[in-house]
């Protein structure tokens, strides 16, 4: 077997580090994005983190509105703050849902990161709740950080 030329035990020292290097390129890409969870996934938010509590319970002329969030590491040191009709509605942390009851018709929600040293921004978009269909949102964060807020089906 051919020996390998070293310049005083440097050559393995490189190779190792490289070595090191690839896996942690490797563990960085595949830990950033998130994964999508089913709404049978994911955790009911907590009360203490219900910002508008009149909202969670179903009365006359309303429908089923679910905002989850996707489980995964990216962003998951902060919470992301849900609005629906500019009212802020939970802070949700990564594997939560909340489920609101909107009147029928058109609204606006948006999801932004509630610290200051959290990216991502902000993300909105607009549903129509109709009687008898649920409506379900999906937050997800990119490779990039962002925060995407998008229709789920399940």
């Amino acid at each position: 077997m051919p020996q390998r030329k070293t310049f005083n035990g440097f050559s393995s020292t490189i190779e190792v580090l490289m070595k090191i290097l690839g896996l942690l390129i490797v563990v960085s890409l595949t830990a950033c994005a998130t994964t999508p969870l089913a709404i049978n996934q994911t955790a009911a938010v907590p009360e203490t983190r219900i910002l508008a509590p009149q909202l969670v319970a179903q009365t006359a002329n309303t429908g089923s509105l679910v905002v989850k969030r996707d489980s995964g590491f990216m962003g998951s040191a902060c919470a992301i703050r849900v609005f629906v009709d500019a009212v802020p509605v939970a802070d949700l942390k990564p594997a939560e849902r909340v489920e609101v009851f909107v009147g029928f018709g058109e609204h606006s929600v948006v999801v932004t990161t509630t610290g200051v040293l959290c990216g991502g921004g902000t993300s909105e978009t607009a549903v129509v709740i109709m009687p008898e269909r649920q409506r379900i949102l999906r937050i997800a964060s990119g490779q990039s950080g962002d925060i995407l807020l998008q229709p789920s089906a399940f």
